[in-house]
């Protein structure tokens, strides 16, 4: 019995710091319209002390790239390729055997979109890699859902008419 408390009690503390240990970035995602067609997808992140994310388009057989990924994109379309914006670094790194860029303290990935209709519905995400000096996590990702109408314009609305 007491050998099975002991246990209990060492899983009980170890297991919530070792979760909490597996939590590196923390990510705050939103819509932002940038005008009556288009809006930015914006995922900002919080990186911990000691880790860093990687940045977009790496070269393959290195870490996992950031991009962006829709499950969902009914009323909208992306227009170009997933942004980093923060301050990158580019580092050699032994384990990749290859040239790494990466963000430390934090990082905001942003997807432009173009609305093609009047209502929209999203449900997106990016992925993204995340490592520090001893380890790196699997495959992280950060959603965005969104739903809502957006106005259209009678130049717009006519478009639409006549497709």
């Amino acid at each position: 019995m007491k050998k099975t408390l002991v246990i209990l009690l060492f899983f009980s503390t170890i297991l919530p710091s070792y979760a909490q240990m597996q939590d590196p970035v923390h990510f705050r995602s939103e819509l932002k319209k940038t005008s009556d067609s288009e809006a930015e997808l914006i995922f900002s992140a919080t990186i911990d002390a000691g880790w860093h994310v990687y940045s977009t388009n790496l070269p393959s057989g290195g870490p996992i790239s950031a991009t962006f990924h829709a499950d969902k994109m009914e009323g909208a379309e992306t227009v170009g390729k997933l942004k980093a914006r923060g301050q990158e670094h580019k580092q050699f790194d032994k384990l990749f055997d290859m040239e790494v860029r990466f963000f430390e303290k934090n990082v905001t990935f942003v997807q432009k979109i173009k609305f093609t209709k009047p209502q929209y519905d999203i449900d997106c995400y990016v992925e993204y890699g995340a490592c520090n000096d001893e380890m790196c996590m699997p495959p992280l990702s950060a959603e965005l859902k969104a739903k809502g109408t957006i106005e259209v314009k009678a130049d717009d609305a006519q478009k639409e008419a006549k497709n």
